[in-house]
């Protein structure tokens, strides 16, 4: 019997205990301030992390996954939504699935299955509750993923260029480049695709005198110091592997201001605040504040060019710290962003007592414990998998720790951000605070703290699966008490709702019970019965920024396992209908068909299958005929996957041209699922549709009063299955070649802080990796 060694890493969970606010406070900054504290007492955002099994998958595998939705304010899991929307989106910013799960007590679990309809490539998987999309959607959880495809063997890393070009960004310390003060200044150097680049440089004067030198660091970033001049102009020079340079201009220097110079020293945050002659005796406040929550104020009286002052870390709790310097009129002048970590988050114990043999069983004890050795019971996800077979780069994983703390308050890309986490030393903790010199933090703008303007909700924490919408006049103002109706077209799903428009013409249906994918209908009306208006379904946040991937992790041998993997089970029949190996050759098929009219846009004149005007007139809906069709009855997978095209007289049309053409208006509508009757078209991957009217010319849009929804409901979830082969009745006959080997998203500590779980090992000798979140 073949033994095998199994080893343990662990990457430990976020804990976070805040603090009160403590410092010598000043009415008038705190009058400004109150208004800051009622938003986010009153407007609470929030954030999500996923957990996932494994960082990259292949098509015909499910990602399992499991949500954490929490406040901002302390990250601490969030009562206001029950919902949460989890999108797959492909690299043409192309929504390709969508789950919907319902929360509780901050919590989801859930899992993708990647259809084999999925091309292979780099994917973004992003996640969200409706309350989110009232903020900018750059606070979204994303992560990239890459997908691979067993059938091709294609690696789906994005290809590396030779030669990029690359463009170099300067941020003085605080905002400012002031005259006559010695300036930190921050660096960053990106290359075209947007991957940090190690390079060194230096800067000149008016003169060509060189005044400073800098060299770039992890992921690109770096600092140097100098003192300019007032009314002299600044560049710094780059000179590339191959002697090329390259200039940029430096910000503008100011002779009339205020800077920042924050230092990190020991348990100390050393503040120092500096301004130009002409406002000496001038009066400046300081706020220090993280996700909305203020930590200390202080009024400053500049009664010479530099004041400095040390605060306790202590002050603080772990996470971004935002410093702002106000003026006498509580304009914000100077801002710097400073990273705080106590090393605070849980202990976690793993023991273990394990059969070092294949298909044996494993079983794991854990013990968490605070900082202050309390114990800790709570709701915990485990992932162990395969590390033989699943590669990772721990600096580009996506942990809890690096999400809730970093990446989620920061605008803007961030390069393998768990680097900062894994393995700390003094090098990471500057690079870290390179990184909090170059990036933006923006949860809000001063201006509206300060003017005590009130963020617009479009967006309700969801208690269970809505639609909404709105509803105008013609002239696009907010129509009230308009009557809103709405239907089912999903066959088995009867539902026949009405509801009335609020003061602002916005309306919802709630408590709908709605699982996977349905369709709708909505129609409304003015309250005296007229047709003319306007309504506007809620639609889904539109994708904006690019996928990057970095390409640290080959994962063509991952592919390959997986591929040897699927046909072990395939042997046995155990493979998921639908998962493509190779080629399949036909070798009979049905008599062909075709639609017996005139102006039919089917050029090759056969069909797979045909609904004729006869068959529709029984209908009520034009979908139902069509998933009824043997390989249809997921319609609307097909169409999320791109695995359709639809065509109405000739025309590609989108799928939601469909629910606006009259069933009594269609001459008949042809199927054709068969590749040899789809390469005519040229790509047999795709299925078709052709829709034939009988005047041969489409109906017009439908009118602004209806409008035709497709929805995800709340998906059904399935267990992850671990095979125990202590049961007797368990196959052996096939190798156990699992990549994850265990996936818990449900693991409970109790009040002594303990738990455990076990599993069977593979039928392959391995070192596995377990995660715990």
């Amino acid at each position: 019997m073949l033994k095998i060694r199994i080893g343990f890493w662990m990457l430990l969970v976020l804990q976070i205990a805040l603090p009160s606010a403590k410092a010598q406070q000043l009415n008038t900054i705190d009058a400004k301030l109150k208004h800051l504290t009622k938003i986010t007492s009153n407007y609470p955002q929030e954030k999500v992390h996923l957990h996932f099994d494994k960082p990259y998958y292949v098509v015909g595998e499910d990602i399992w996954f499991k949500a954490y939705t929490v406040i901002a304010e302390k990250n601490e899991p969030s009562q206001l939504s029950k919902v949460l929307y989890i999108d797959l989106i492909d690299q043409n910013k192309t929504i390709k699935k969508t789950i919907t799960l319902p929360i509780e007590n901050g919590l989801a679990k859930g899992n993708i299955n990647l259809a084999d309809s999925l091309n292979e490539g780099s994917y973004r998987i992003r996640a969200y509750t409706n309350y989110m999309r009232n903020y900018d959607s750059s606070f979204f959880f994303e992560k990239a993923v890459e997908i691979g495809h067993v059938a091709t063997e294609k690696k789906a890393t994005l290809e590396t260029k030779n030669s990029l070009k690359f463009d170099a960004f300067f941020f003085p310390e605080g905002g400012t480049l002031l005259a006559g003060v010695r300036n930190k200044v921050g660096v960053k150097i990106l290359t075209s695709d947007g991957f940090g680049a190690n390079m060194e440089g230096y800067v000149v004067n008016e003169k060509s005198e060189k005044v400073a030198f800098f060299k770039t660091e992890y992921a690109g970033m770096g600092v140097f110091a100098f003192s300019p001049l007032e009314k002299e102009n600044y560049k710094a020079i780059l000179t590339t592997a191959d002697g090329k340079t390259s200039s940029f201009a430096l910000p503008q220097v100011s002779s009339s201001g205020y800077s920042l110079n924050v230092n990190s020293i020991n348990e100390n945050i050393r503040i120092g605040v500096f301004c130009s002659k002409n406002l000496i005796n001038s009066d400046v406040h300081l706020v220090a504040q993280g996700n909305g929550l203020v930590f200390s104020t202080f009024t400053v009286k500049m009664d010479k060019a530099s004041v400095v002052a040390n605060i306790p870390k202590a002050t603080f709790p772990t996470g971004i710290l935002q410093l702002t310097l106000f003026d006498a009129n509580f304009a914000p002048i100077a801002e710097r962003l400073l990273f705080v970590n106590h090393n605070d988050q849980l202990n976690l114990e793993l023991s273990n007592s394990l059969e070092n043999v294949v298909m044996g069983k494993a079983q794991i004890s854990l013990n968490v414990k605070d900082k202050q050795n309390n114990n800790i019971d709570g709701s915990f996800s485990v992932a162990v998998t395969d590390a033989n077979k699943v590669k990772i780069d721990e600096d580009d994983e996506t942990t809890i720790l690096s999400n809730l703390l970093l990446t989620s308050d920061l605008k803007g890309y961030i390069e393998k951000p768990n680097y900062y986490f894994n393995n700390v030393d003094e090098d990471k903790l500057r690079h870290l605070d390179n990184l909090m010199l170059t990036q933006g933090w923006r949860r809000f703008t001063w201006a509206d703290i300060i003017a005590q303007k009130e963020p617009e909700i479009n967006f309700r924490p969801e208690q269970s699966f809505e639609i909404t919408g709105k509803i105008t006049g013609l002239n696009n103002k907010p129509l009230p008490n308009a009557k809103v109706k709405l239907f089912s077209t999903t066959p088995g799903l009867i539902l026949n709702l009405d509801t009335i428009s609020d003061i602002n013409g916005n309306f919802v249906f709630d408590r709908l019970d709605v699982s996977d994918s349905s369709s709708f209908i909505l129609q409304a009306k003015t309250d005296k019965n007229s047709n003319a208006i306007n309504l506007i379904a809620m639609q889904k946040p539109t994708v904006t920024n690019e996928i990057r991937i970095g390409n640290t992790i080959d994962i063509a041998p991952y592919i390959t396992a997986t591929k040897e993997r699927f046909v072990e089970l395939s042997k046995f029949n155990k493979l998921d209908k639908g998962i493509l190996l190779k080629s399949v050759t036909i070798t009979s098929a049905k008599p062909k068909s075709h639609l017996n009219v005139a102006n039919s846009a089917n050029t090759s004149g056969t069909a797979d299958h045909v609904i004729t005007q006869e068959a529709l007139a029984k209908e009520t809906n034009i979908l139902f005929p069509i998933k009824r069709v043997a390989g249809w009855l997921n319609l609307e997978e097909m169409i999320a996957n791109d695995a359709v095209v639809i065509v109405v007289d000739g025309t590609i049309v989108p799928a939601s041209v469909l629910n606006s053409i009259p069933i009594q208006d269609i001459a008949g509508i042809e199927l054709i699922t068969r590749i040899y009757n789809l390469a005519v078209y040229g790509d047999g991957r795709k299925k078709r549709m052709f829709v034939t009217t009988k005047s041969g010319k489409a109906s017009s849009p439908p009118a602004t009063n209806t409008a035709n929804l497709k929805y995800i409901g709340l998906s059904a979830t399935k267990e992850f299955y671990s095979p125990n082969y202590d049961d007797p009745k368990t196959d052996r006959q096939a190798k156990d070649m699992r990549s994850t080997i265990y996936w818990n998203p449900n693991l409970n500590t109790d009040i002594t802080g303990k738990a455990s779980f076990s599993f069977f090992n593979a039928s392959t000798p391995g070192t596995y990796r377990v995660v715990v979140e």
